[in-house]
């Protein structure tokens, strides 16, 4: 069984290898570059003193947008490892089943004195266990060469606008820790109960990409972020020259919002609130017109409002409880599809 799982998958098994080595490639002898932006903008120091993280934080931005190579390395090992699930679901999960219904092998190969239970629990035992690996390596990498970005993203300061996204972001949480173990052996799962239902290859791998795109989009909207209940912070919502803040008119709708400062974190929900708590959508003071007011007037007339800003987080230390229940939750869903392929093979596929 071991011998003919890796004459059946040695293609995939030698593609899998090659792109393991051509990321080796990129990313250990780049690894130096994060650190040493991160080091060159002063945030060592402001991590030890939190304090001065402003223009340490505003250099850093700057030397990311100088230079392009280690954005495009952040951008790339994010994509990478956010396709991995989909592409293991089509390569390697979709052929371990189908290929032998499809070309009707099945009939010869269950009859050779291997039970179908057998025949299957081998199988996915040894590409579950590649799909493992490779999954877990090409993590470990990416995630270590980006540890100083994230590091900074976690610093006061690093949830500006010109920062990379932190590693509670939602893109981004998928693709570094543990995460992409889970997310690899759930998008095998899919792609081997795919390709038991359908028992055509083409229409599974169809099927594979469009299960996995939707639940990957699902779970950072509607699961994620209630793993456990957000932090509440209320804040006042007082505008003037030297803080910062965005007001916005639609018609005789206003919105308005000060930053939220939660490094770190991942921020679910910011809303305004009236006096009395209810949720403000204006209308604007007239003062706001630009035919009737100046913007320190409308400013002024905003805060003689006494507004609330209401924003629901989760804290940046928050991040690996996380990630270990993504990952325990999508290895369980995983053993739970498996075990219901073994089932459904057991009870017989029709000639």
């Amino acid at each position: 069984m071991i011998w003919l799982t890796w004459r059946q998958y040695r293609a995939q098994a030698w593609t899998a290898l090659a792109a393991l080595a051509a990321a080796c490639a990129v990313y250990l002898p780049s690894g130096h570059r994060p650190a040493d932006l991160y080091a060159a903008a002063g945030l060592p120091a402001c991590a030890d003193t939190a304090t001065g993280c402003a223009q340490a934080q505003a250099a850093f931005a700057a030397s990311l947008r100088a230079d392009s190579t280690v954005t495009a390395l952040f951008h790339l090992g994010t994509a990478l490892l956010l396709i991995l699930p989909a592409l293991l679901g089509m390569f390697a999960g979709v052929p371990l089943v189908a290929r032998e219904l499809e070309s009707g092998s099945f009939r010869l190969t269950w009859t050779q004195g291997v039970t179908r239970t057998r025949w299957l629990t081998v199988r996915l035992a040894l590409v579950g266990a590649s799909t493992l690996l490779l999954s877990g390596l090409l993590s470990l990498l990416v995630t270590r060469w980006a540890a100083p970005l994230d590091r900074a993203a976690a610093l006061p300061g690093g949830d500006g606008e010109s920062a990379l996204p932190g590693r509670f972001g939602p893109p981004v949480f998928a693709a570094h820790g543990l995460a992409p173990v889970g997310w690899a052996l759930f998008g095998l799962a899919v792609g081997v109960a795919a390709g038991l239902l359908l028992r055509r290859q083409v229409a599974a791998m169809a099927v594979v990409l469009a299960v996995l795109a939707a639940v990957q989009i699902a779970v950072p909207l509607l699961v994620r972020a209630h793993v456990a209940a957000p932090v509440r912070a209320d804040r006042a919502v007082a505008l003037a020259p030297d803080r910062p803040g965005v007001i916005r008119i639609e018609g005789r709708r206003l919105y308005v919002s000060v930053p939220v400062s939660a490094p770190g974190a991942w921020v679910v929900s910011v809303r305004t609130l009236t006096a009395d708590g209810r949720p403000f959508t204006g209308p604007a003071p007239d003062v706001c017109r630009p035919d009737v007011g100046s913007l320190a007037q409308c400013r002024e007339a905003i805060d003689a409002l006494h507004l609330t800003q209401r924003a629901e987080y989760q804290p940046a230390d928050r991040y690996w409880p996380f990630q270990w229940a993504e990952t325990a939750a999508l290895a369980l869903l995983s053993a739970a599809v498996a075990a219901a392929c073994t089932v459904r093979l057991r009870r017989g596929v029709p000639a």
